[in-house]
C-alpha cells in the first residue's frame, strides 16, 4: 500500500505525477488508487476532478469509476484494442453518462503547473504562506488528536537588506533560491517548508521534539553558512527560532508567535544562531551551583562545571561545544560521598563568557532514571 498522503493537495500531486509520466503508468495508477482508497483518502473524487473538472462526493466518484472500468472493457471487446483510461473516461462522460457537454482537452503537464502555482512560491519553489498556514492548522489538530509532538522553526536571513542595497535584487533573489534549496534538502518527506515572506522561511516538523527540531534547524543554519562561504560570495548567515507543541504553545497562532519570539532573541543575541523559546519557560525552580563534573560524550571526556540545576536538567560550562542532540553522561563527585552518574541529552549550546576558560554553556535535559541522583545534587547546591 502506498504511503498515506496527509491532505487533498498531496493526493492531487501524487496523482498528477502518475498521469504526467510518459508513457502513462495507468496500471500503476490503478493499483495506487485502490491503495489510497483503502487508506481512507478521497482519491477517486480527486482523480475525476483532475481529468474532467467535475466535482463528486467520493462515493459518487467511486460508482462512476467502476462504470468507467466496465465501459473500458466493453470498448475493448467492440474495438479489439484497449483505448486506454482517458479515452474510456471521456467517452463515458460524453456519450454514456452525458455529464460533459463541451469537453476540453488539456495537457496534464500544463494543468500540473497551474495546480502547483496556487500553493508554491514562484521564486523559491517552496510552499507559499497561505499553504503553510493550512498545513500548520492541520498538523496542530493531528498532534492534538494523537498526542504527538509538533515543532516549528522560523528563519530569517541576517542583514539581507544590505545585499539588496549593495548587490542588487538579482543577487538577493539568487541567495533566496540557494537558501530554499538548502532548506529543502535538509528535511524529510513528511516535513513542510515554506517561504513565509520576504527573506523569512518556516518549516513544520511533525512528530519532532524540541531537541530534534533544534538539531534540524541548526543543521540548516550551518549549511547556509557553509554554502555562502567563499571569496566572491556574500557571507550570508541565517538565524532561527524553534517552538514545540504542546510544551511552548497549544494553538497554531501561539506556535508561530513563540517561534517568532525565538527568532527575535536569536537576532538580538548576535545572529547566526538558533534559539529555542522553551529555555525561557522554566517549569522548575533552578538552584545555582558551582560543582565540578566530568562530561562523557561518545568516546570523549571533558572536565566541566555545573552552574545551575533543576528537576529537569543542568546548565554546564565547559571549554568546547557539544552538538545539540548528543547523549551525554555527567559524572559528579560530591564531597564525602560516592560519585553520581547522570544521563541526559544536550538540548542547548551557547557561547557565553569566559568562566575559568570555559566559554561554552550547554543545557542538558536529564533522563527519567536520573531523578534520584538529581535530587541529591540539588541538596548539595542548596547548602
Amino acid at each position: 500500500m502506498p504511503p498515506r498522503p496527509t491532505d487533498e493537495i498531496n493526493v492531487r500531486q501524487s496523482l498528477l505525477k502518475l498521469l504526467e509520466s510518459d508513457p502513462p503508468h495507468e496500471e500503476r495508477l490503478l493499483e495506487e488508487l485502490e491503495g489510497y482508497r483503502q487508506a481512507g483518502q478521497a482519491v477517486y473524487a480527486c482523480l475525476l476532478s483532475i481529468l474532467t473538472h467535475l466535482n463528486f462526493t467520493e462515493s459518487e466518484a467511486y460508482r462512476h469509476w467502476r462504470r468507467i472500468q466496465a465501459h473500458r472493457d466493453r470498448l475493448l471487446r467492440a474495438l479489439r484494442r484497449d483505448v486506454g483510461l482517458r479515452v474510456a473516461l471521456l467517452d463515458y462522460f460524453v456519450n454514456v453518462n452525458r455529464e460533459l457537454h463541451n469537453p476540453k482537452v488539456i495537457e496534464i503537464a500544463i494543468y500540473e503547473r497551474t495546480e502547483r502555482s496556487a500553493v508554491t512560491d514562484a521564486l523559491t519553489g517552496l510552499f507559499n504562506h497561505a499553504y503553510f498556514i493550512q498545513a500548520l492548522n492541520r498538523e496542530v489538530l493531528r498532534a492534538r488528536r494523537h498526542d504527538l509532538k509538533l515543532s516549528l522553526a522560523m528563519f530569517d536571513l541576517d542583514d539581507f537588506k544590505k545585499v539588496n542595497d549593495t548587490r542588487g535584487h538579482l543577487e538577493g533573489d539568487r541567495i533566496l533560491m540557494k537558501t530554499a534549496a538548502v532548506v529543502r534538502e535538509s528535511l524529510r518527506e513528511i516535513d513542510t517548508a515554506a517561504r513565509y515572506g520576504g527573506e523569512e522561511f518556516v518549516i513544520l516538523l511533525p512528530e519532532t521534539s524540541r531537541a530534534g527540531a533544534h538539531v534540524v534547524a541548526d543543521r540548516i543554519r550551518r549549511r547556509i553558512e557553509e554554502r555562502f562561504r567563499g571569496r566572491d560570495a556574500p557571507q550570508e548567515t541565517i538565524s532561527g527560532g524553534v517552538a514545540t507543541y504542546p510544551e511552548d504553545a497549544t494553538s497554531p497562532e501561539d506556535l508561530l508567535r513563540r517561534a517568532d519570539e525565538g527568532l527575535y532573541r536569536a537576532k538580538a543575541d548576535g545572529k547566526n544562531r538558533i534559539t529555542m523559546v522553551g529555555g525561557e519557560r522554566r517549569r522548575h525552580l533552578r538552584v545555582s551551583v558551582s560543582h565540578p563534573l566530568l562530561l562523557r560524550a561518545r568516546s570523549t571526556r571533558r572536565t566541566a562545571r555545573a552552574k545551575n540545576v533543576s528537576a529537569g536538567g543542568l546548565l554546564v560550562s565547559l571549554r568546547g561545544p557539544v552538538p545539540v542532540g548528543s547523549n551525554v553522561t555527567l559524572v559528579i563527585p560530591p564531597a564525602g560521598g560516592t560519585s553520581m552518574a547522570l544521563r541526559g541529552v544536550v538540548v542547548r549550546v551557547e557561547k557565553a563568557g569566559h568562566d575559568g576558560g570555559r566559554p561554552y554553556e550547554i543545557g542538558v535535559r536529564l533522563a527519567a532514571e536520573s531523578t534520584a541522583a538529581l535530587r541529591a545534587l540539588r541538596r548539595i547546591g542548596a547548602y
